[in-house]
């Protein structure tokens, strides 16, 4: 199957989600057709119905391409998939009879939803706001660590990066299906952990809960690390005698202020676009720097660093440092329920890994050219010093103070909605005060942490192993395939899925035991200095 018809295939499946305001109230069921009589005596007694409409932004579901009617569905709530999906041969060799959409049935099933939750989120990100939102997340810190993975795998570091920025596309548009997957209740999931109960029940998840917030907390403890650690070399030549330390509790209680500030997603709008201007500037200056004085100009009198095609021994290792430059996923769920139109959601989550692969491919090809096997991380330790990594330094300390309250978000979102803090039910003033009062004890946690392991490269590969690579590869596809079954994938899709499994199995087993030892070192180097 060539690739061209592959993606086609992906994106308009992907663009099978609801186009306008499903997925941001989460506040509509869709009631089974054996219960009309019922529901419909309720709300007569309950009152005036609120009219579905756009404005209102109800929960319209439009049944996914692959389904049937949802009146189908067994006790269980599980779609037979087994009875509704017959593939047939087309003239390509493969094909699938495609699932009937009643249309009259929908409209049915619209008339008879009531609403029963929390008032919808605002839908206000057009495209490029929301393509903002991923690629400031994306791009951070990853950027830095990219040429030491191309000095670990060799120059087929560039397929990697190719290869990492398309599976992070196509999981990206599999976890927002698996948000649409109608069960009993028939409303939007709001995250991967109600997608892990979905698919797995209450241990499902447990697990993906684990690996959602420690991807988040962990991420955000690499951003105090790198923060402090850059302000720390800046101020250190002016004289300034604070350490490293004080410098990442500095930065932590900065990163403190928008996140008791910014209530949604769709807030962050500024905060990520400046974000991405910043990264841009970084990778600008890099590249350059690293053309402009490479390591045989900077050490004339040094033999020339190393350049290989290919390392099979750092492969692994190196993986999960590019995977992480894509992870992105526990923020996908919140910016596409800010977005105005979810049907744009494959070509936002495209747009930007083609961008952040882009990007990725400057910087490494320009660093590991540059520096060989003397790069180091994060690359603006390689530059020459002076203006131009001052200035990258600068921005990219400006970056992840902004990309940490995005980060955490996401992650206060889901415990936002998990334990109902919501002014509904606690008041303005109340919810205030809950929030707040939690938020900060979160970013206090995250800052000892960040103390207590003031290790970047080595931290950011143990984050990476275990969690980024989970959410980005594994996660998504077990879950997809659970909810919706084996049979909604043609053949050829289920070989890339199996790949994507297989590159994800061995990044974060291989990657997490390098890490570790790594950090063992560290620790070890720490305790005899």
């Amino acid at each position: 199957m060539p690739v061209a018809t592959f993606l086609k295939r992906v994106l308009n499946r992907g663009s099978s989600d609801p186009e306008d305001a499903p997925a941001a109230n989460n506040s509509q069921v869709m009631t089974p057709i054996a219960e009309e009589a019922e529901v419909a005596a309720e709300i007569r007694a309950a009152g005036p119905v609120v009219a579905l409409d756009d404005a209102n932004q109800s929960n319209i579901y439009e049944v996914p391409s692959d389904f049937t009617e949802t009146s189908s569905m067994d006790s269980s709530g599980k779609m037979p998939i087994e009875e509704d999906f017959q593939r047939t041969s087309d003239s390509e060799g493969v094909g699938e009879k495609d699932a009937v959409q009643d249309e009259t049935m929908l409209e049915s099933q619209v008339e008879q939803a009531i609403q029963v939750a929390d008032p919808p989120l605002p839908r206000n990100a057009g495209f490029i706001r929301s393509f903002s939102n991923v690629v400031c997340i994306i791009i951070g810190t990853g950027c830095l660590q990219i040429p030491y993975a191309f000095a670990k795998t060799g120059w087929i570091g560039i397929l990697i990066v190719v290869m990492s920025g398309f599976i992070g596309g196509y999981t990206g548009i599999l976890t927002i299906r698996c948000l649409y997957y109608q069960g009993p209740t028939g409303h939007r999931l709001h995250s991967f952990p109600q997608i892990g109960r979905a698919a797995f029940g209450r241990w499902g998840q447990y697990a993906t809960q684990f690996f959602n917030y420690l991807y988040s907390l962990g991420t955000t403890c690499l951003y105090i690390i790198l923060s402090g650690q850059f302000i720390f070399q800046l101020v250190s030549t002016l004289g300034v005698t604070l350490s490293q330390k004080v410098w990442m509790v500095i930065v932590a209680i900065i990163m403190w202020l928008p996140v008791a500030i910014l209530k949604e997603m769709s807030e962050a709008a500024i905060m990520a676009i400046f974000g991405l201007l910043a990264s841009i500037v970084v990778i600008i200056v890099a590249t350059v720097m690293s053309i402009a004085k490479p390591y045989t100009v900077m050490y004339p009198d040094q033999p020339a660093p190393g350049h290989d095609i290919a390392i099979g021994v750092g492969v692994p290792v190196a993986l999960s440092s590019i995977v992480f430059s894509f992870a992105g996923s526990v923020v996908y769920p919140h910016v596409e329920a800010s977005m105005r139109k979810p049907k744009q959601w494959p070509m936002v989550i495209f747009a930007a890994m083609i961008f952040c692969a882009v990007c990725y491919l400057l910087i490494g090809v320009a660093g590991y050219w540059a520096y060989g096997d003397q790069v180091v991380s994060p690359v603006l330790d390689s530059i020459p010093t002076g203006a131009p990594a001052t200035v990258a330094k600068i921005m990219i300390t400006a970056h992840v103070i902004i990309a940490a309250p995005i980060m955490l978000l996401s992650f206060y979102l889901e415990i936002e909605k998990q334990w109902q803090i919501t002014p509904q039910r606690l008041g303005k003033k109340r919810e205030f005060t809950v929030r707040l009062i939690y938020r900060s004890v979160v970013v206090a946690i995250v800052c000892g942490v960040s103390l207590a392991i003031p290790y970047f490269s080595d931290f950011l590969s143990l984050i990476s192993s275990i969690a980024c690579v989970t959410m980005y590869a594994i996660i998504p596809v077990v879950c997809y395939l659970k909810l919706y079954g084996h049979r909604v994938a043609p053949w050829y899709e289920k070989i890339w899925m199996v790949f994507v499994l297989a590159v994800g199995s061995v990044a974060c087993i291989w990657g997490s035991i390098d890490a570790i030892k790594n950090l063992i070192k560290d620790a070890q180097g720490a305790a005899a200095a």
